[in-house]
């Protein structure tokens, strides 16, 4: 189809999974018991951010004396506790079936994301998915995140593809920014986005389009964002 996307870089917290809160409460959980209670603010900016800028951002060197790899791995322990007394990662409707949908029609698929790449892993042990992408970019892979556009352009050079021609699909703010920065088209799904009036609203109304949710979405749809 004429004008279809060369890549799909997809977000995966609060895009392709529920799981915003759950990172938190992991952080919250870690950060608590090393004695460090982080207010409702610094609870907040951890949506949609990546570990280095949560890192900075909540000063947790100076306040807990940790490196970031201790409190990736700390973060992680705590939510591995969550998992095993049963929580599971939340796949939101329609995930699936974007990326079949991409990697049928021959567009190279793959996630950027914030999270750890471990982190990662735990999301693509419930999508189902890992198959059919070319590859993942986590926190690691990068030296700053989202809103820097530096995972979106390392995808996009390790696809060999054009930014114009990359659909980013996102939920959150910095996210929005970093595709954009990165000179490609953005797709925002709210279906995990809190309303307007709730704590954790993201704006999404700089993406090329906003959608209530992946359900549905077909070729002509993300053809359309890349023309729009």
């Amino acid at each position: 189809m004429i004008g279809l996307p060369q890549a799909l870089l997809l977000d995966l917290d609060g895009t392709l999974v529920h799981s915003e809160h759950i990172h938190t409460e992991g952080l919250v959980r870690f950060c608590a018991g090393r004695g460090l209670e982080l207010s409702e603010p610094e609870r907040l900016f951890v949506i949609g951010h990546a570990w280095q800028e949560i890192y900075a951002e909540l000063r947790l060197e100076a306040r807990l004396g940790a490196t970031l790899a201790e409190v990736l791995a700390g973060t992680t322990a705590a939510k591995d506790v969550m998992f095993a007394a049963g929580l599971r990662l939340p796949v939101l409707e329609g995930a699936r079936e974007l990326v079949s949908l991409a990697h049928a029609a021959g567009i190279a698929v793959a996630i950027v994301s914030g999270s750890a790449r471990s982190e990662i892993v735990q999301a693509l042990e419930v999508l189902e998915i890992g198959e059919l992408l070319r590859f993942y970019v986590g926190a690691e892979d990068v030296i700053r995140g989202k809103p820097s556009p530096e995972g979106y352009v390392l995808a996009a050079q390790r696809l060999g593809a054009a930014p114009e021609r990359c659909l980013v699909v996102e939920d959150s703010e910095a996210g929005i920014a970093a595709g954009l920065a990165a000179g490609m088209r953005v797709l925002a799904t709210s279906a995990a986005n809190p309303p307007p009036d709730r704590p954790g609203h993201q704006r999404q109304h700089a993406a090329h389009r906003v959608v209530p949710g992946l359900a549905g979405l077909q070729l002509a749809d993300l053809a359309a964002v890349m023309t729009s």
